[in-house]
């Protein structure tokens, strides 16, 4: 089951599955995390690295199979990684994302709160409408499991038709040229549409003799509408690159490939259905969308009414969101191409205030703004967070005036262990600050206390 069967085995008996593609056992006063493995189960594994007091360590045989363990319906595992948690039942990673995201939320940031059922995605298979792929050699794939070696693939069971479809032209065009392609991006361009933008990434400087290769390679009677090839320094693109989402019924924008949108749109829909719960805007309100991108957030905010900023550091996401302006002419929001955390900033020392903030951070959490929003203390915080460990850790920050009021979870990554979280924080009723409407009472009787400064960008 992925790892050499020549190696010593010892016989283990799995609890929960991690916050990883492995579930959790113990031996000898060690915790042994067991790639393959599902919970409560007892499988064979050989040791792969042993430190103090944790050691990881890959199954190669289920002696006593979980109730919750499934064949895998894809032919590529268990080589390919790219899929950890296929071999449970849906149901079954439903519930231990929600276990997961609980036991962050209390372990890091002290929080006991009641996790909603993790919504699940309308489609378990076939739902993503972007996928990334690696590239070795001239063949695309995946990585395998905690490696950097290729699993060459020609589909992918979670990927769109469109993209599935563009894997053989992707393999045609790694094949066919000089440079070095790393990583390859398959885009679906819209909704029911067959088309795609591929968009990779290249080692190294741009070749010119590539430049036909590339033309010829687009026009070649694939669904390929658009190439964007990108190295350090430079980016090259041919044809059509932007791409549609519809984060909710009725609302289209528009994205120039590569720019980040969600990959999985059906779950996106779910997604901002949530958000938009949570914030509950109203109209007249002012609301702040931080790490906006193209305003995924930003335009379903401002349809119901509010008055909507959107913060976002990418310079063409930035462009894209202002572009979507145009689009919907009746939808204009203000757009600051920025750091979040040197907008806010800048916001917290001209002396705006929000009714509701929205921030949808990377990986790596919004630590840099927890100050400026426990500063700027708008009545709402609606905290959307693809890792629940750096959620945790802003939480325990934000929760010093705010109360953690609702939680959740929707699963935008079937068969791994990626989880989005939504989180709603309501300011404390002790803070004492006034609310930006109360402010708004006050603002001819003390026009020193405010700063009348405002800086824009867009």
């Amino acid at each position: 089951m992925g790892a050499d069967e020549h190696l010593p085995r010892i016989r283990l008996t799995t609890g929960e599955m991690a916050y990883g593609p492995h579930a959790v056992a113990r031996h000898d006063g060690k915790v042994i995390f067991v790639r393959g493995a599902a919970p409560n189960e007892e499988v064979d594994v050989v040791l792969l690295e042993v430190r103090r007091s944790y050691a990881f360590a890959d199954a190669v045989a289920v002696v006593q199979p979980s109730a919750e363990r499934r064949s895998p319906p894809c032919a590529y595992l268990p080589a390919c990684g790219g899929c950890p948690w296929q071999h449970l039942g849906y149901a079954a990673q439903l519930a231990a994302k929600r276990r997961i995201v609980r036991e962050q939320l209390r372990r890091i940031a002290g929080l006991e709160v009641d996790v909603e059922a993790v919504l699940p995605s309308p489609q378990e298979f076939g739902y993503r409408s972007r996928i990334k792929l690696r590239a070795d050699a001239g063949q695309v794939g995946y990585y395998a499991a905690a490696s950097h070696d290729l699993v060459p693939v020609a589909q992918c069971l979670l990927a769109e038709s469109a993209a599935a479809g563009a894997i053989e032209a992707a393999t045609v065009l790694a094949g066919a040229l000089h440079v070095r392609l790393r990583r390859i991006e398959l885009i679906g361009r819209a909704a029911r549409s067959a088309e795609v933008v591929v968009a990779a990434e290249i080692e190294g400087a741009w070749d010119a003799r590539d430049e036909p290769t590339c033309r010829d390679w687009l026009v070649g009677g694939s669904a390929v509408r658009g190439l964007v090839l990108r190295g350090r320094g430079w980016r090259r693109h041919w044809g059509d690159t932007l791409v549609e989402i519809e984060p909710e019924s009725g609302l289209v924008l528009q994205a120039h490939a590569p720019t980040f949108t969600q990959v999985n749109p059906a779950a996106n829909r779910l997604l901002v259905a949530t958000v938009m719960r949570y914030a509950d805007p109203q109209p007249g309100e002012r609301v702040l969308d931080l790490y906006a991108g193209v305003g995924n957030f930003s335009f379903p905010l401002r349809r119901r009414g509010a008055a909507v900023t959107a913060v976002e550091q990418d310079r063409q996401a930035a462009a894209d969101a202002i572009a979507n302006q145009g689009r919907h002419p009746d939808l204009g929001i203000r757009v600051i191409n920025a750091r979040a955390e040197r907008a806010l900033e800048q916001l917290v020392a001209a002396g705006a205030a929000f009714d509701a903030v929205v921030l949808d951070p990377p990986r790596s959490g919004a630590a840099g703004c927890i100050g400026s929003l426990l500063r700027l203390a708008p009545r709402r915080l609606v905290y959307v967070a693809c890792d629940p460990a750096t959620l945790a850790r802003d939480l325990a920050e934000l929760r010093t005036r705010y109360d953690i009021d609702a939680v959740q979870p929707v699963d935008m990554f079937p068969h791994t262990y990626h989880i989005e979280t939504v989180v709603r924080a309501t300011l404390s009723c002790q803070s004492g600050t006034p609310s930006v409407s109360s402010a708004r009472r006050h603002e001819s009787a003390e026009p020193s206390r405010r700063r009348r400064t405002r800086r824009r960008t867009s």
